[in-house]
């Protein structure tokens, strides 16, 4: 095979139930010149045995073979990938989900002929568990754009962080040594926010073209549980302090100081409200706070409704856990029950809507 087109990365732990899917998925893409770097993280379910047989069979894809365990997020596996891949444009694909037949022929057109600098597609979720967050998974993975956009401060913030329905630039990731942070968790919103800070153009695909798997084990599973053991929703907030350092060693600060505090809201709130308990919500606006006070000066570059935002996340209030509430509300009010599916059907319309928009343009565009 010449030299590849598009690299597609998978990290892979215990999952040999989902891999066959997923794998048989990529090697039926209807674009053939990739690369499917598959790298095990010391399995012991037999996922390697999987992977292997594929290899056998398709000499497109290539297993790496972790001989230890080396954390609990895929981010080693990941950064192992993005090393080894050769081609101009990376992807990801997690190994319990699945590609549609043609993603990565479309994404690799939308990011080649219309050169951005990375392209989004819709996800399609698909509920094995966790099914009382349809609505919030259906506002967040919904594209709100459609077509060419500039990168501001809007586009970022209304667009998922998640990397697994995205193509990127492996020259843009080389040129700021972009990697998985390999000791926190939601190392995506890392790489996704750094990745857009670098970025100027982005592509918008309004169709769904990668499918989501929510499971019981993944890690945002225990994120909703009520196990307090599993209370990773701080490491949320540290990655927004290592998304400054990424700007401050890159030369951005100056650049993106509203941006970074509007983002830096986004994951305070999200370690917030999801902290399991009093003691951890404590810590997170005790963490919070110090982080400000460091870097007041930069705080006061932030827009005045972002500042007062964040200021009241960091004030003393009473703890709600809003994932347990939504569940409460779906199991015991039909009311909500029938607004959760209204709501999914009006964002289904408006999706089509765009779609229809962009076609009838293109057409007019051509006459």
């Amino acid at each position: 095979m010449s030299k590849p087109l598009v690299s597609v990365i998978i990290a892979s732990y215990n999952v040999a139930e989902f891999l066959p899917i997923s794998l048989k998925a990529l090697t039926k893409q209807t674009l053939r010149d990739i690369e499917i770097i598959c790298v095990d993280d010391a399995s012991t379910d037999g996922s390697l045995k999987v992977l292997k047989e594929f290899e056998k069979k398709d000499k497109r894809v290539k297993v790496i073979a972790n001989k230890e365990k080396t954390y609990l997020s895929p981010s080693v596996a990941r950064n192992i990938g993005l090393k080894k891949a050769a081609a101009p444009y990376v992807m990801f694909c997690d190994a319990d989900d699945y590609y549609e037949p043609e993603m990565c022929q479309k994404m690799y057109e939308a990011i080649s002929k219309h050169d951005a600098d990375l392209a989004v597609s819709e996800i399609n979720v698909i509920y094995r568990a966790h099914r009382e967050m349809k609505v919030s998974d259906d506002h967040y993975y919904t594209l709100k754009y459609s077509g060419m956009k500039t990168v501001t401060g809007d586009i970022v913030m209304n667009t998922d962080f998640a990397p697994v329905n995205k193509i990127f630039k492996k020259e843009l990731i080389n040129e700021y040594n972009l990697e998985f942070p390999e000791n926190l968790k939601y190392e995506d919103a890392y790489f996704c926010s750094a990745y857009f800070c670098v970025s100027k153009k982005a592509y918008y695909i309004n169709e769904r073209l990668y499918n989501y798997v929510r499971h019981a084990g993944s890690i945002m599973s225990q994120t909703w549980s009520d196990d307090k053991s599993t209370d990773y929703a701080i490491d949320h907030l540290e990655i927004a302090f290592k998304l400054y350092d990424f700007l401050a060693q890159s030369g951005l600060l100056d650049k993106y100081p509203q941006l970074y505090w509007r983002i830096f809201e986004s994951f305070l709130r999200f370690a917030l409200v999801n902290s399991k308990s009093r003691e951890r919500v404590k810590q997170v606006r005790a963490m919070a706070k110090d982080f400000i006070a460091k870097h007041a000066d930069y705080f006061a570059e932030a827009g005045i409704g972002t500042r007062e935002a964040i200021q009241k996340f960091c004030s003393a209030g009473p703890h709600i856990n809003i994932v347990q509430l939504k569940r409460f509300l779906i199991r015991l009010m039909p009311t909500y029950r029938l607004e959760v599916a209204n709501i999914h059907s009006l964002q289904a319309l408006r999706n089509r809507s765009q779609q229809v928009y962009q076609e009838i343009t293109e057409y007019l565009s051509n006459l």
